[in-house]
């Protein structure tokens, strides 16, 4: 299943933060893989999160951004009653030209006349290998990775989950798992802990101190604290265990007191939110 959604206004779809579409034009044109999604039950629009997303302008917009299509996953879907309002955030992947999916339009189930109106439609299947690989990839740019080991996940996610109610950018797997799809991990994981955060919250425990993905992660993003000589890795502590290349002089949180909502805060709080 993806998402196709059109809109007339050409600004709509160029905001960093928060985009909506009226919840009367919600799930219009869709397929049947979509049946028991609605508004009246927001736990169902977590279906909609994470998978494949296409934002498209209708024919006559006029902005010179409405001849390209922008290609990611949804993030925090929230109906707003007052407003009658669906609203979101968007994690850019890559870019299409619009005349790619114009001319592909019937392989994504896409009718001449859903062009030209603004809806948003849930599809059936999923948007085809060969037109993904036309996408001219984004580099994403995150507040907060995540580094963890497995083990310590169920804290790590509702983390991630207080983050992500709040509007910050978090780099977290489970995520990410259609951009991973097919990724030479080492690679991308040295670009996300490396380049791509603001700040790397290391969740330290005896677990993560015998893991070779987060010995991974955790040279990669040591390499840029040192790099750029600035507050970068911001350890929290699960129990004791020492870690190579992290001075034990360095501050940490204790999470042995902290609950994963009163993290959640402090990490806000590091941004200046």
């Amino acid at each position: 299943m993806f998402n196709v959604l059109v809109t007339l206004d050409a600004s709509a779809w160029e905001s960093n933060l928060r985009m909506e579409m009226m919840a009367t034009r919600f799930l219009e044109y869709s397929g049947a893989e979509c049946a028991g999604i609605s508004i009246a039950n927001p736990e169902s629009l977590k279906r909609l999160e994470r998978i494949q997303t296409l934002l498209l302008y209708e024919t006559d917009a006029t902005a010179p951004t409405a001849e390209v299509v922008r290609l990611g996953q949804m993030r925090a879907i929230r109906y707003q009653p007052l407003t009658k309002t669906i609203n979101f955030r968007f994690s850019e992947s890559g870019r299409l030209p619009r005349s790619t999916i114009v001319h592909v339009r019937a392989r994504l189930q896409l009718d001449d006349w859903e062009l030209t109106r603004t809806h948003w439609a849930a599809k059936d299947g999923d948007i085809p290998q060969d037109i993904l690989a036309c996408a001219v990839p984004t580099p994403q740019q995150y507040d907060i990775v995540l580094s963890f080991a497995g083990e310590d996940r169920a804290y790590v996610e509702a983390v991630a989950q207080f983050l992500e109610e709040h509007d910050v950018v978090a780099f977290y797997d489970r995520y990410e798992e259609v951009t991973l799809w097919g990724k030479d991990l080492a690679e991308h994981f040295d670009g996300v802990y490396r380049k791509q955060g603001r700040f790397c919250i290391m969740f330290i425990s005896q677990h993560y101190a015998r893991k070779l993905w987060t010995r991974h992660e955790r040279r990669s993003a040591l390499a840029r604290a040192l790099e750029q000589r600035e507050e970068y890795v911001l350890p929290v502590r699960f129990d004791d265990s020492e870690i190579p290349g992290l001075r034990p002089t360095m501050g940490y949180l204790d999470l042995r007191t902290l609950s994963p909502e009163q993290l959640g805060q402090r990490i806000l709080q590091k941004l200046g939110r």
